[in-house]
């Protein structure tokens, strides 16, 4: 799965991180660099107007034109001498970036994630959570402290097949999860860790209907069977994607739900970037199903790249 079109997307700040990463996977990949940036009109744009004494399109064309000069403006500074395709569109922008994405066909989206909002901590606010559940494209969003190239990625995957309603569909997802993680890191040569939280959901069980005397012998037989069938598992998910010389793919298997294991493996080894998949039917417990992972991605304070499987078909274009 190499890349042949990238797109950045552009926000108003000075900090454009997501243009030079995007940039850089790019480059990596020989793929072409495309530039985005939305202007998102205010719901009571009609009040603000009617207050300002201007016509609404009036206003909305005075933004546009000055969110371009600056978004060109910084263009210009961070890829000096370079000619990138850049079109600035008006509209919700989730909804633009995946037009863009869909009309023009690009294979991964780059953007600075939304800063905090509200009460309740939640690092990726609307726009950010739209993309997720609708972008067909893997998207990477970008935390506002990024720094430079990823140097630690974890490749957040389950194999616990056996438990899927859909096997086919959550080993695809599992191995586009492995290929999107090392685009990412080919531009670094970053470290991949592919990481799998497993659980043993009958040790309760076999405690139960076990003797006394065995019942921790019988337990700890459980434990080990449950974790070398998932080990077996990771073995042949890596060895299908190749786990070439190129990269540096270290198999980690840490117990626990995978809502703990990946905010806490993620700030163990200082993780730069954490790839996961986002919208997959596969049991009760699939790490992927939605509102899991979301809850995983909301919990994390490093950037994320949310990957879909094969085949999922974005909303747009179900209407």
């Amino acid at each position: 799965m190499i890349p042949r079109r990238v797109l950045a997307v552009m926000d108003d700040s000075d900090d454009q991180s997501a243009l030079v990463s995007a940039a850089a996977l790019a480059d990596k990949h020989g793929a072409a660099l495309e530039v985005l940036c939305c202007v998102e009109p205010p719901s009571d744009v009609g009040v603000i107007a009617r207050l300002a004494g201007h016509a609404p399109d009036e206003i909305l064309a005075t933004v546009r034109d000055a969110r371009e000069s600056h978004c060109r403006a910084r263009l210009a500074a961070l890829l000096p001498g370079r000619d990138v395709p850049f079109q600035v569109r008006t509209g919700k922008t989730f909804i633009e970036i995946i037009k863009h994405v869909i009309k023009r066909d690009c294979d991964f989206v780059v953007k600075q994630a939304e800063p905090l909002t509200g009460m309740h901590r939640m690092l990726f606010a609307s726009t950010d959570q739209h993309l997720l559940r609708k972008c067909p494209k893997p998207v990477w969003l970008l935390t506002p402290d990024t720094a430079g190239l990823p140097r630690r990625v974890i490749a957040a995957v389950d194999v616990d097949i056996a438990d899927a309603d859909e096997p086919e569909t959550l080993t695809g997802l599992n191995r586009r999860v492995i290929e999107t993680a090392r685009l990412i890191a080919a531009p670094s040569d970053a470290q991949i860790v592919a990481l799998h939280a497993w659980d043993a959901m009958g040790a309760g069980m076999v405690w139960a209907f076990s003797s006394q005397a065995e019942a921790r012998v019988s337990a700890d037989a459980y434990m080990n069977e449950v974790l070398e069938t998932r080990r077996a598992a990771m073995t042949r998910l890596l060895d299908g994607v190749g786990n070439g010389a190129s990269d540096d793919l270290t198999p980690q298997l840490v117990q626990g739900p995978p809502e703990d294991v990946i905010e806490s493996q993620c700030r163990a080894l200082q993780a730069d970037v954490v790839v996961m998949g986002t919208v997959a039917r596969t049991g009760l417990s699939g790490v992927f199903i939605g509102n899991t992972a979301e809850n995983i991605i909301n919990s994390l304070e490093c950037p994320v790249v949310a990957v879909k499987p094969d085949g999922f078909i974005s909303p747009l274009l179900q209407h």
